[in-house]
C-alpha cells in the first residue's frame, strides 16, 4: 500500500484500524493524544549541545556506553513490541507512542506515520498543515505540489491541496480541474466534490454548487459543511424549504452549529413562523452570547410580533455588545415609537447621525418623532432639512399614518397649519 496516495481521510481510518489491532481501541486516543504539536526550537539545542561537548576521551567512552544502553534498549523494545493488547495498557504513553509507529512504519512505512502524525497534531489544536494566509503561501503550494504530483500524479490529496491554493488566489478553473482529477482517481472521495462546489460557488454558478454539494451528502451522509453550504445556496435562490431542510440536517449532526441555528430563524422568521424563529436565535445567543448581530435578529421577530418590549431588551443588549450598530438605533427607535417613547426615539436617532451622517432618512423619522411631541419647530425644521436633501417626507409620513388627519384623530392633537400643508403637498417632493 503506497501511503502518499491515500487521502487523508483514508489515511485517518487505516492508520486508526492499525492501532487498534495493535494497542487496542482503548489505547487509540493515548496515541493520538502524544502527537502534540511541536514546541520545541533544534537550532537552539544543537548549538547548546555542541557547546557541551567533553573531550575525546570522554565522548568515545560515551559512544561506548551508549552503544550498550542501546542494544539493552533495542531488547526491552523488542519484548514491548511482542507484548499482549493487556499488557501495553500498563505502559507509559510513550511506551504505547513508540509501539503504535513501529506498527504504523509496518503497514503504511515512514510516509504513512509522518502524515498520520500530522494529521494527529492538528486535531490535538496544532496549526493546519495546509493553512493559506496570504498569497504568497498559495503560490509557494502551488509551486510544492505541481512537483509531488510531477513525480507521481496519482497523489490524490495533492491535487486537493493544489486546488486549495489556486481557489485562494482566484484561479478558479485551474482549481476546478485539480478537483475533477482527484475526482477522476477517487470517485468516492466526498470531499473533492465539496472543494469543487465551494469554487464552483464562488463562481457564481449556484446549479453546478448545488450538484457537487448534493453529491458530496450522498457519498457522506454526514457531511455537515456540504449541507450549511447547500442550505446557503438554496436561500440564495429562493428555494426556502429546501434551506430549512438543510440547515435542520446540519443542527441534526451538529447542534452546536450556531451559523445553521441564525440562517434557520431567519428563514422562519421570513416564512411568517415567529416562534420557531426566536427559538433559533435564542439557542445561537446561548452559543455565542457576545454576538450583537444574534440580538438584533431576534429583537427584530419580537418587534414583528408586537413584542416591542422584549424587541427593545434585545436591541439594547445588541447596542450594548457594539455600540456603532447604526441599523440597530433605527429599529430601536421605531419600537420606542411604538411604545410612545418618542424622546427615546429622537435619542437613537440623534445617535444615528452621530455614527452616520449621510443617513439622511432619520431627519424625516426625526421631524415625525417631534410632531408626537408637539415640538412644533423641531419637526418643521428637520421636515423641512429632510425635504431638502430630496427625502419624500409625505412618503415617509404615509407609512405610519394615513393622513395628518389621521394622525390628528389618532393622538387627540391640531397640527399646525404649515405643517398641515407640508404632510398634503408632495409637488416639492421626489
Amino acid at each position: 500500500m503506497n501511503a502518499i496516495e491515500l487521502t487523508d481521510d483514508e489515511l485517518y481510518e487505516i492508520s486508526r484500524k492499525v492501532l487498534t489491532d495493535k494497542l487496542g481501541a482503548s489505547q487509540v486516543q493515548r496515541f493520538i493524544r502524544y502527537c502534540k504539536p511541536g514546541k520545541g526550537d533544534y537550532s537552539v539545542d544543537r548549538h547548546k549541545l555542541l557547546a557541551d561537548q567533553p573531550d575525546i576521551d570522554t565522548i568515545v567512552q560515551q559512544i561506548q556506553d551508549g552503544r550498550t544502553a542501546r542494544e539493552a534498549e533495542e531488547r526491552a523494545r523488542a519484548k514491548r513490541f511482542a507484548a499482549p493488547q493487556s499488557e501495553i495498557r500498563e505502559m507509559t504513553d510513550t511506551e504505547v507512542y513508540e509501539i503504535g509507529s513501529q506498527a504504523l512504519v509496518d503497514r503504511l512505512g515512514v510516509a504513512g506515520l509522518i502524515g498520520f502524525t500530522r494529521i494527529c497534531q492538528e486535531l490535538n489544536g496544532g496549526p493546519s498543515r495546509l493553512l493559506i494566509e496570504n498569497r504568497e503561501d498559495a503560490e509557494g503550494y502551488i509551486k510544492l505540489y505541481t512537483a509531488t504530483l510531477t513525480l507521481n500524479p496519482k497523489m490524490v490529496e495533492d491535487y486537493i491541496k493544489r486546488g486549495n491554493a489556486y481557489s485562494y488566489i482566484g484561479e478558479y478553473d485551474k482549481a476546478i480541474k485539480d478537483y475533477s482529477e482527484a475526482i477522476m482517481l477517487k470517485p468516492n472521495y466526498a470531499k473533492a466534490y465539496y472543494n469543487r462546489g465551494n469554487v464552483y460557488r464562488d463562481k457564481v454558478d449556484f446549479g453546478k454548487a448545488i450538484a457537487d454539494y448534493t453529491k458530496a451528502i450522498e457519498l457522506n451522509p454526514d457531511y455537515a459543511d456540504a449541507y450549511y453550504n447547500r442550505g446557503k445556496l438554496y436561500d440564495e435562490t429562493e428555494a426556502y424549504d429546501k434551506a430549512i431542510a438543510d440547515f435542520s440536517a446540519v443542527i441534526k449532526l451538529d447542534p452546536e452549529h450556531a451559523d445553521a441555528y441564525g440562517c434557520r430563524g431567519t428563514l422562519y422568521s421570513e416564512k411568517d413562523k415567529y416562534s420557531k424563529a426566536i427559538e433559533d436565535f435564542s439557542i445561537e445567543i446561548k452559543l455565542r452570547p457576545d454576538d450583537a448581530e444574534t440580538y438584533y435578529d431576534r429583537g427584530k421577530v419580537y418587534g414583528k410580533k408586537g413584542e416591542y418590549d422584549k424587541a427593545i431588551e434585545d436591541f439594547s443588549k445588541a447596542i450594548e455588545l457594539n455600540p456603532e450598530f447604526p441599523e440597530v438605533y433605527a429599529t430601536r427607535a421605531l419600537a420606542y415609537f411604538h411604545t410612545d417613547k418618542f424622546e427615546c426615539a429622537i435619542q437613537d436617532y440623534d445617535k444615528i447621525l452621530e455614527l452616520k451622517p449621510k443617513f439622511t432618512e432619520v431627519y424625516a423619522a426625526r421631524g415625525i418623532m417631534w410632531l408626537h411631541l408637539k415640538e412644533w419647530e423641531s419637526a418643521k425644521f428637520d421636515l423641512t432639512f429632510a425635504r431638502n436633501l430630496k427625502i419624500n417626507i409625505i412618503t415617509e409620513f404615509h407609512k405610519i399614518y394615513e393622513s395628518a388627519a389621521d394622525f390628528e384623530e389618532k393622538n387627540n392633537v391640531q397640527l399646525p397649519k404649515d405643517i398641515v400643508t407640508m404632510l398634503q403637498h408632495s409637488k416639492t417632493q421626489n
